[in-house]
């Protein structure tokens, strides 16, 4: 029998870089409609959930087609609020109407460049025998590796940040270093109750081909939408 999987969304209205971030449009469409186009293309999802605590943003998913039973409370919406915990109350609020599932996947409408595709590789990849979870990253500039990083002290001193960094450090020994970078995340959902954490116990990185861009500030809106039109 196939896994029952969720797709959820969170979409809280505070935003202070970018004002009502999750509804400014890109590529013509704004974000949060574009993470519920996605999550439908992937083809995976028995539930497509948005967690929010914002009754203009629901009335929106509404329209597109989604149920929205529930408003995220205004306590897990505030700048200092964890994700985690609003995937906890959606999961928990979910199962006491019903619905339990098996993999959840946080598809966050910030992240407006992922595919149908990738959504699909992780979703299946948190799946796979040996892990409970899987998240998308993106090399990392090898002129920024963590053995060529400094900090620098009250006084203006530097030290390096990594115990075995040195002076002199060629480019060629440094291995590839990846980040994070927003597009998909997936968990077994049994792993997550667990743990309280999106990564499980032991998860898989899916290395994403081209730009990732997360929306944080208006020049990033613009830098989406330049890549969405090239």
């Amino acid at each position: 029998m196939s896994p029952r999987r969720l797709a959820l969304i969170p979409a809280r209205s505070g935003s202070k870089g970018v004002a009502d971030k999750n509804v400014r449009e890109v590529g013509g469409r704004p974000l949060l409609l574009r993470a519920i186009d996605v999550a439908r293309a992937a083809g995976l999802f028995d539930t497509i959930h948005l967690s929010t605590d914002s009754p203009a943003y629901a009335e929106l998913a509404r329209e597109a087609g989604l149920e929205v039973p529930f408003l995220r409370p205004a306590e897990l919406a505030r700048d200092t609020s964890l994700v985690a915990d609003a995937i906890a109350d959606a999961v928990e609020r979910l199962a006491a109407a019903g619905q339990d599932f098996d993999t959840l996947t946080l598809l966050e409408p910030s992240s407006p460049l992922r595919t149908p595709e990738i959504v699909r590789e992780v979703t299946l990849a948190a799946e796979s025998e040996g892990f409970d979870a899987a998240f998308t990253v993106s090399p990392v500039p090898r002129h920024y590796h963590p053995l060529k990083q400094y900090e620098i002290d009250a006084r203006g001193e530097a030290s390096f940040c990594h115990p075995e960094a040195r002076p002199n450090v060629n480019r060629q020994e440094l291995s590839e270093t990846f980040v994070r970078n927003g597009f998909c995340y997936a968990v077994r959902v049994a792993s997550f109750l667990e743990t309280h954490s999106i990564g499980g116990k032991r998860a898989r990185a899916f290395v994403t081909p081209g730009p990732a861009i997360s929306i944080d500030t208006e020049q990033d809106l613009d830098d989406a939408r330049r890549a969405l039109e090239s």
